[in-house]
């Protein structure tokens, strides 16, 4: 048993109190060469029973046996979880979310049960204008105290804009990429491969103004 009884009371009494519509929980996991991955299902599995299935469905699908519902969800790595509402938003957490990103987890999926995004009607009138691809990048680690409230920033972004989308990577799990874009300290946010790029739990404001000055940069380079 992952979860202790006292996280399950927790997550069961959050869960009465702020959960709204069902949510889909789908893991792409495989057993050979991918060692966080049996966790990672058992994980989600727990809380899942935690939360009951009227809330939570979850779902485990192998990339190799599934591959174009992998190539739809754009899974390139192992585990990566994608929580889902009536829709695909583009959240994802790629890697183990242990630890402090537990908690990423947890608000991730409550804030997809609500629908729609926590974040100001100023931020949400200002990412209407937002018409082309725009993908956040959030690298973590299971120790950092700051990393959980970006995470969720980002995985709010997503909710907010159907051109949007928030991956949150473990950036222990995914050395690779982690030294691709000199990941020194976390959280570090990158947006569409570099074009952005910031680090630290930023207020609102400010992580709304490297989205969008990353839209008017693509949009100048496009010549639209």
């Amino acid at each position: 048993m992952l979860l202790g009884l006292d996280v399950r009371a927790q997550i069961k009494d959050i869960f009465e109190k702020e959960f709204k519509e069902p949510v889909t929980v789908k893991v792409f996991s495989q057993a050979i060469g991918c060692e966080s991955c049996q966790t990672v299902e058992e994980l989600l599995k727990e809380l899942a029973e935690v939360a009951g299935e009227e809330r939570i469905r979850y779902e485990v699908h192998s990339p190799v046996l599934e591959k174009e519902l992998a190539e739809r969800y754009g899974v390139d790595r192992l585990p990566t979880i994608v929580i889902e509402g009536d829709r695909d938003y583009g959240i994802r957490y790629i890697g183990l979310p242990a630890g402090l990103e537990f908690s990423t987890l947890v608000q991730g999926i409550l804030q997809v049960s609500k629908r729609k995004p926590n974040l100001s009607e100023k931020t949400l009138e200002l990412l209407r204008q937002v018409d082309i691809p725009i993908e956040l990048m959030v690298f973590v680690t299971t120790s950092c105290g700051y990393c959980p409230s970006a995470a969720v920033m980002a995985y709010n972004f997503a909710l907010a804009s159907d051109y949007i989308t928030a991956k949150v990577i473990d950036a222990s799990e995914n050395q690779d990429l982690a030294e691709r874009f000199q990941v020194v300290g976390v959280p570090k946010i990158v947006i569409n491969n570099g074009v952005a790029e910031f680090v630290g739990a930023q207020p609102e404001n400010a992580f709304l103004g490297y989205i969008i000055a990353t839209y008017e940069k693509l949009k100048k380079e496009g010549g639209q």
